[in-house]
């Protein structure tokens, strides 16, 4: 393979350097455990402490619009090993504050992949955290574009921090994380597929057929445990789909219009709201919508879910589809359908896993030890880039400021193993070499590039840029 140094081209030629816009806009350091703490918490599989950072990045609104999101990022302490991403993504959340970059209840999947060797990347998504406006909720585009975006944050992160990344994705969520995960899969397999290398995905228990399956829930008659899930939908839904309804009280009945609105301002929890809201969600609707929705399989309403079903696609990495049968919230029917459907399109990658009787909530610690333990099994090996300190480099570049063509400089006779990643991490390049050598660059992209060698139990690693003339 042909490759490319790079370090300052500017100094070589007049041509601009093209690079990637920066994602990450800030981070800050908001909790430590050490190893012990983490053994308290109950994750005595940890080897080491970790830290959690906010990170705050640019991305698009639910319009396309530049916006700022925010998600924490989980780093295991204390060694310089070759980390994975692994990407969870939360369930539903009203509560701006209730999100993993607030240390909210779901960062705690962010330790359990730190402890398993994973850097944990956990976003807020939309509308959450430091993310203004409402959340766009089950909003397809959002939650992949706002995902990608806060992966791109997190490779920034490690970079700027000396995080060493191999290059390995992967992607799970539950609940409404399920389906943020199925989107994001899609957009990065469709979209970025040569910038992420997507190893896994796991979305558990996530409303993929939200106009069929979960869409009964607007009709149904019977009480439903978690009723402030159709009025988030309807409301997050005006938002993002203008001229789906002109005001409010064409939807909900009174008192619910005038009731509901100021609840979802992002202080209120699901307890706040379900207070107000009856055990039937289909009693706070217009019967006109209610009867119209029903009638019309071209309702613009149901079209709106529709846009946001997540199964008339073949995924291509491999995929479990984690759910259970006693599932009161996400009928379990979703994930059937989903995975009907992928297999009907060609999809030879996907696998439903049944994790048994349970309801939405004693199905997600099973699910997710399971999603664990996979990812676990798939990861690639860790390989340390630790340098003792009486350790010297005896390797360099002949010079940095290369277009075509870069020495490696190094002692004679010395048998060394090299390797090249990009700077996502990935591996491009290896080989093995007895003394100095040359690295070509012309068939290469734009980026910045990473030299390994490991020669005498001592690992060298030089960064570079390679650059267009």
């Amino acid at each position: 393979m042909r490759v490319q140094l790079f370090v300052a081209a500017a100094l070589l030629t007049a041509a601009p350097l093209v690079v990637p816009a920066q994602t990450l806009i800030s981070d800050s350091l908001i909790a430590t455990y050490s190893q012990q703490e983490l053994f308290n918490l109950g994750l005595t599989d940890a080897t080491s402490g970790l830290t959690v950072h906010c990170l705050r990045y640019a991305t698009l609104d639910a319009t396309g619009s530049p916006t700022v999101a925010s998600g924490a990022i989980v780093v295991p302490a204390a060694d310089s090993c070759y980390r994975a991403l692994a990407c969870y993504l939360h369930g539903t959340i009203v509560e701006r504050d209730g999100v993993p970059s607030r240390l909210g209840d779901e960062i705690i999947v962010g330790y359990y992949l730190a402890a398993a060797g994973f850097v944990g990347v956990l976003p807020d998504l939309l509308g959450l955290g430091d993310s203004p406006g409402l959340h766009p909720y089950v909003h397809a585009a959002s939650e992949a574009s706002c995902t990608v975006d806060m992966l791109r944050a997190a490779r920034e992160f490690c970079d700027q921090q000396g995080v060493w990344l191999n290059g390995q994705v992967f992607l799970a969520g539950y609940s409404q994380g399920g389906h943020a995960c199925a989107a994001a899969q899609r957009l990065i397999e469709e979209q970025h597929s040569d910038e992420f290398e997507l190893v896994a995905s796991a979305p558990c228990s996530g409303p993929y057929d939200i106009s069929g399956v979960q869409a009964q829930v607007m009709l149904d008659t019977v009480p439903y445990p978690a009723p402030y899930y159709l009025p988030y939908v309807v409301l997050a839904y005006g938002e993002v789909y203008p001229g789906l309804f002109n005001n409010v009280s064409e939807v909900f009945r009174a008192p619910y219009d005038m009731l509901l609105p100021p609840l979802f301002d992002g202080t209120h929890g699901a307890g706040d709201i379900n207070a107000v809201l009856p055990d039937v969600p289909s009693e706070i609707m217009q019967d006109s919508v209610l009867q119209a929705f029903a009638a019309d399989p071209m309702h613009p309403f149901r079209l709106a879910l529709a846009d946001n079903d997540l199964y008339d696609w073949a995924p291509e990495t491999p995929t479990r589809l984690y759910y259970c049968d006693g599932d009161d919230h996400v009928f379990h029917e979703n994930s059937l359908v989903a995975l009907q459907s992928f297999q009907t399109n060609g999809s030879t990658a996907v696998t439903g896993v049944n994790i048994g009787q349970l309801d939405h909530g004693g199905c997600a610690f099973p699910a997710l030890l399971s999603v664990k333990n996979w990812f676990s099994s798939l990861q690639g090996d860790c390989t340390w880039n630790s340098v003792p300190e009486h350790a010297r480099q005896p390797w360099s570049l002949r010079s940095n400021l290369v277009i075509d063509r870069t020495e490696v400089v190094g002692p004679a006779n010395v048998a060394a193993e090299w390797s090249l990643l990009d700077a996502a991490g990935r591996v491009r390049d290896r080989g093995r070499t007895l003394g100095p050598f040359q690295v070509d660059m012309s068939g290469s992209v734009p980026g910045v590039y990473w030299l390994r060698l490991e020669a005498q139990d001592q690992v060298t690693v030089l960064r570079f840029l390679v650059v267009r003339p």
